[in-house]
């Protein structure tokens, strides 16, 4: 049997997940019964040992620091990642409110609704382009809470190659 949780929600089908741990969650509408989802990660057993197999191959490939080096590069983050966004935030006639640094396990950054600009401190790890990629996005975000066709505009609008930034960007493990 394949160890795994299960999330249920409003939605209207069946979904597998393998988190960036290597767990397995099974992500089913309510009414979805126990065994019907622990059926349905059964059925997916080969794409599952395929998935969890990759992932350990990433975290052990992955760089280990210590934390006088996290502390230096937040440090160094904090003072990058606030140039830059005041730069682009001018340039794009953008406000925003508080930057935070974080050690944040999926995302490269995020904005929230208050305006408050949230970076992961890896985003220094990347070269200038992509961080100037993910200011931008987040910046964006302050005119469009979402990722529609207006969001994008804003986006191309400073940096026309916007879609290989994101392309490489996904290279990176945050």
């Amino acid at each position: 049997m394949i160890e795994h949780s299960i999330v249920r929600s409003k939605r209207k089908t069946m979904a597998l997940q393998i988190t960036r741990e290597g767990q397995v969650v099974v992500r089913c509408p309510l009414w979805v019964s126990d065994a019907r989802a622990r059926a349905f990660a059964e059925s997916h057993r080969r794409w599952i040992e395929k998935h969890c197999e990759e992932i350990k191959e990433q975290i052990s490939r992955q760089p280990v620091y210590t934390e006088e080096e996290v502390k230096a590069y937040r440090e160094k983050a904090r003072e990058v990642l606030s140039e830059k966004t005041a730069w682009w935030a001018e340039r794009m006639g953008i406000t925003y409110g508080r930057i935070s640094i974080r050690q944040q396990a999926t995302r490269w950054g995020s904005c929230s609704g208050k305006g408050n600009l949230n970076y992961n401190w890896k985003l220094v790890l990347l070269p200038e382009d992509l961080q100037d990629y993910v200011v931008v996005h987040e910046l964006a975000h302050r005119k469009e809470m979402n990722h529609s066709s207006r969001f994008w505009e804003i986006v191309k609008k400073e940096l026309p190659d916007w879609e290989d930034k994101r392309r490489r960007l996904r290279d990176f493990k945050g």
